[in-house]
């Protein structure tokens, strides 16, 4: 069973999850040439290697489009209770939680950059489905949304998939980035994400993509080359609150920004991160949630994972990056 532990020392939770241990990896002999693909417990015709599916969408043969299923190596589970016990100094918690794998193709070898605008749509309407289905636990106070593509960005199988982690509690930097954006908002009754946009627009020196709902831009202090924000042009908090007409405009501007990464990178590792605010539960104090909507914005990251962590960024938290975003913007832009 995994543990929820706090270290008092750096004010974190950590999660000790034993099951992640057996995970497969199949990037070491998984080449297009030679891979069997049989082998893969993602593909059309092997549910039976997966945990029962939570969610899908079927075309008109009823064969899956994409599928949902519990993370046969989850982190967390719902089975567990929200308790928490003393070891001596030391405090932890049963791992409650939810960890869930989004398969987001039938296809093993597809690439984002070869999604079209309807296969996005139905990956976004997935999450979005999801992560409506999950705030209703009321004892799940975060849901991250998440893709882990390539080895150096933490992937362990190649067929392309997401997943969903729902926990019992806040993370720390997710408590501190959401106080940070209340603290912007009381000072200039202005979300804060909504002044970067404008000055982004403005200045025109790192957009790289837009339409009428959403603009992709890389951010001003970019923590990795060619680092890309997709955030909504209308005040929204979360993906639960995406209508249709605006789910197939951000499917337009995510086929864009990928076709134009794969065609400056080549084929990238990278992460893709999804920032959602809290659902409301009445775990917390109900001031927590106050203007929550009001100021924090729904955005999409894009990380590029073109190197690996070193020393002084695990020493520090903070980050090297040895291209600039006007330099990396004018790159995507101009293909």
């Amino acid at each position: 069973m995994s543990e929820i532990r706090f270290c008092p020392l750096r004010g974190e939770r950590v999660i000790i999850a034993p099951n992640r241990l057996h995970r497969p990896i199949d990037f070491a002999f998984c080449e297009k040439e030679r891979e069997n693909i049989n082998e893969c417990p993602f593909e059309r015709g092997r549910e039976n290697f997966t945990p029962k599916e939570i969610f899908s969408l079927k075309n008109e043969r009823g064969e899956w489009l994409v599928r949902v299923v519990p993370n046969l190596y989850h982190a967390l589970s719902v089975e567990n209770r929200k308790r928490s016990f003393r070891d001596g100094f030391f405090e932890y918690a049963e791992g409650l939680g939810a960890h869930e794998v989004v398969i987001e193709t039938p296809d093993h070898f597809k690439k984002m950059r070869d999604y079209d605008v309807f296969e996005f749509r139905n990956y976004l309407f997935a999450l979005k489905s999801r992560y409506i289905d999950l705030q209703n636990d009321k004892r799940l106070e975060y849901i991250s949304i998440f893709k882990n593509q390539g080895l150096n960005a933490g992937a362990t199988l190649r067929h392309p998939h997401s997943q969903i982690i729902a926990t019992s509690f806040i993370p720390k930097d997710i408590r501190e980035e959401i106080e940070r954006k209340r603290e912007y908002f009381k000072k200039h009754n202005r979300a804060l994400m909504d002044d970067i946009i404008n000055e982004e627009i403005k200045i025109d020196k790192r957009v790289v993509s837009k339409n009428d709902d959403f603009i992709a831009f890389s951010p001003f202090a970019s923590f990795f080359p060619f680092e890309i924000f997709i955030a909504p042009l209308f005040p929204i908090s979360s993906i639960a609150l995406l209508d249709e007409k605006r789910l197939f405009s951000l499917s337009e501007i995510l086929r864009d920004i990928f076709k134009r990464l794969y065609e400056v990178l080549g084929d990238f590792d990278f992460n893709l991160i999804f920032k959602n605010s809290p659902p409301k539960t009445n775990q917390r104090d109900p001031n927590f949630f106050y203007e929550l909507n009001d100021f924090y914005r729904f955005y999409i990251q894009i990380t590029p994972r073109l190197y690996k962590f070193a020393g002084f960024e695990i020493a520090t938290k903070m980050h090297i990056n040895p291209l600039s975003p006007e330099e990396a913007a004018d790159k995507l832009k101009n293909i």
